[in-house]
């Protein structure tokens, strides 16, 4: 395969690169794949380099990389001029060696008051039923959700009372809640009650993690001290 003089990103991904390794999300799918090395070597300097491979030595084994990336559409030269402003820089966890402790038990929930659990069951429930639904993505429908513009106050200490109902009432249901219900909820119940957020999804490696959670003039909200390890797959939208 002839490989272009300039490659491009598919529309619908974004891109997290760290050292050792790629993190790339598919918001069309909902789908992650990482890649190795010497792919998210490559994917590093082509963002460096704005697509151009003119500026770095393209060796035979750098050519079946690239070849590779556009075989399994990551890269291609019909997408048209892109920028490559969906590549993030990933900073790398700190190596714990073990000495990281690990919550053997869920922490308590502090109370909040009643407006905050009916905001909070509702908005959970909304979340709850739309992932349900047999047709459409899962993935490109919350997304949607949390996008939605969206003016009020910017209220950290309400932020925390609704992640708290929030998180209490999924305790509760008998169903799958984890980081992205519960924080794709608290952002709902935040926009019904006034109050403007941002949902944040990011990846940390050793070893590669997903988590969702929600900023509120740039901090997270109730929060483990570990949420500085992630990198988020895009700018905040506040």
């Amino acid at each position: 395969m002839t490989l272009p003089e300039r490659f491009s990103l598919a529309p619908h991904l974004r891109l997290v690169c760290f050292p050792s390794t790629c993190v790339v999300l598919d918001e069309e799918k909902g789908t992650v794949r990482i890649l190795v090395e010497e792919a998210a070597r490559a994917v590093s300097d082509l963002s460096a380099a704005q697509g151009e491979i003119s500026v770095f030595e393209s060796t035979p084994e750098r050519k079946r990389v690239l070849t590779a990336l556009m075989d399994s559409g990551i890269l291609g030269r019909e997408y048209g001029p892109r920028g490559w402003d969906t590549v993030r820089r990933g900073v790398p966890s700190t190596p714990s060696w073990g000495t990281r402790d690990s919550p053997a038990a869920l922490a308590p929930i502090p109370r909040v008051s009643l407006p905050w659990y009916l905001w909070g069951a509702l908005a959970l429930f909304v979340v709850l039923i739309g992932s349900l639904r047999k047709h459409g993505n899962v993935f490109a429908r919350t997304r949607r959700l949390v996008r939605r513009a969206s003016a009020g106050a910017t209220d950290h200490g309400s932020a925390v009372k609704a992640a708290y109902a929030v998180r209490k009432v999924g305790r509760l249901l008998p169903w799958r809640v984890a980081c992205w219900e519960e924080a794709t909820a608290t952002v709902i119940a935040l926009r019904w009650s006034g109050h403007r957020s941002s949902f944040r999804h990011g990846v940390a490696t050793d070893p590669v993690r997903l988590h969702a959670w929600v900023e509120v003039g740039g901090r997270p909200v109730a929060e483990s001290d570990d949420i500085t390890d992630y990198t988020p797959f895009e700018e905040s939208d506040e």
